[in-house]
C-alpha cells in the first residue's frame, strides 16, 4: 500500500540539497504567510504552548535545571541585566510591596536593642556557616519561621545570618535548612 508521508520523508532524505535550496528561496514568503496566519489566529499559539507545557512539564523542568547548571555565568549576567531593566525594577518593587503588606499583617515587636542582644547572643556570627560579621559580611535578620509561612518579626523568631546563608535558606523553616 502506498504511503505518501513515508514516500515524502524518504524523498527528502535522498534529496537534501534540493529541499535546502527550496526552503531558502521560499523562506521569506513562508515567514510572511506564517505571520499573517498567526495574526488571524492569536489564541492558537497560546493554547498550543499551554498544552505542550502541561504534557511535558517534568521534561521541561529537568532541561531548564540542566541548562542553568551548565550556564551559570550566562544566567547571572542575564538576571543582572533583567533586574536593571524597567520590567525587572517593576518586579523587584512588586516583591517589596508584597513583603510590606505581609509585614503589616504580622506581629512586629522587634526593637533595635533586641536585635543587638540577638547579635551578642550569637557572638556576632552567622548561625548557619559561623562566619564573623564585619564591614564586608553584614548581618541580616533571618526569620526562623519565614514571614511567608506565618512567622512574626519578634525576638524569638529572629537569628543572625550572613546574606549568602539567608538567601540560600530562602523561605525554608530552620528544621528544613541544616544549621552548622
Amino acid at each position: 500500500m502506498f504511503n505518501q508521508k513515508r514516500y515524502m520523508k524518504k524523498w527528502h532524505e535522498n534529496n537534501p540539497e534540493y529541499y535546502k535550496q527550496y526552503y531558502q528561496e521560499n523562506k521569506e514568503i513562508n515567514n510572511e504567510k506564517h505571520e499573517e496566519w498567526l495574526k488571524a489566529n492569536p489564541d492558537y499559539m497560546k493554547k498550543y504552548w499551554e498544552d505542550y507545557y502541561q504534557k511535558n512539564r517534568d521534561k521541561i523542568s529537568i532541561q531548564t535545571k540542566q541548562y542553568r547548571e551548565n550556564n551559570k555565568e550566562k544566567e547571572v549576567k542575564r538576571h543582572r541585566k533583567y533586574r536593571k531593566s524597567g520590567k525587572g525594577k517593576a518586579c523587584i518593587q512588586r516583591g517589596h510591596i508584597t513583603r510590606r503588606i505581609k509585614e503589616k499583617e504580622i506581629i512586629n515587636t522587634l526593637t533595635s536593642d533586641e536585635w543587638l542582644d540577638i547579635l551578642k547572643e550569637y557572638d556576632y556570627r552567622c548561625v548557619y556557616c559561623g562566619c564573623n560579621f564585619d564591614e564586608n559580611t553584614l548581618p541580616t535578620r533571618d526569620h526562623i519561621i519565614p514571614i511567608s509561612k506565618g512567622g512574626n518579626n519578634t525576638k524569638e523568631n529572629i537569628v543572625p545570618a550572613c546574606q549568602s546563608c539567608n538567601s540560600k535558606k530562602n523561605n525554608k523553616i530552620n528544621i528544613e535548612f541544616v544549621i552548622k
